[in-house]
């Protein structure tokens, strides 16, 4: 962009980004286990995998005529928020690679918009589907293995 990183650093208190995603539609909505709404998305599923056990439920929508027969009705946000602390302005001056931010971030309690839409997923709102469509998984698992199957 042109910007000198000393400028960034100095003038970014957050940063904040976003993604809409469809809700799933409350008239239509059904129980199934994670396992199979994972094995539906062929390529993405192995990446999605590590974020539910066997024995987990999520939702998703049969389609009626509340929804038009999408299965989804109204949206919400997928958001990730990076705070830009005094350790976050050191590295932003010495112009990081996208990857040092994210590892400074999550050091600092940043949470992805993956995992966000994961907690979204858990709480109904959505499905993994559509968390999948929205944000692209993680090419490897970054997730702590006690937060995996909590």
């Amino acid at each position: 962009m042109g910007i000198e990183p000393f400028l960034l650093a100095s003038t970014l208190e957050v940063v904040i980004a976003q993604r809409l995603i469809r809700k799933i539609c409350n008239s239509c909505r059904y129980s199934l286990p994670a396992r199979e709404a994972l094995k539906a998305l062929d390529k993405n599923g192995h990446a999605v995998a590590p974020y539910f056990s066997d024995d987990d439920n999520v939702y998703a929508g049969k389609g009626c005529n509340v929804c038009n027969n999408s299965g989804y009705a109204g949206r919400s946000a997928l958001f990730e928020f990076i705070e830009v602390t005094p350790e976050m302005q050191d590295l932003i001056v010495k112009s990081p690679s996208t990857r040092e931010i994210e590892t400074l971030a999550r050091s600092q309690g940043s949470k992805p918009m993956f995992e966000d839409g994961i907690e979204k997923v858990r709480s109904g709102l959505t499905s993994i589907a559509e968390v999948v469509r929205v944000v692209e998984p993680p090419r490897t698992s970054t997730i702590a293995p006690e937060k995996r199957h909590g």
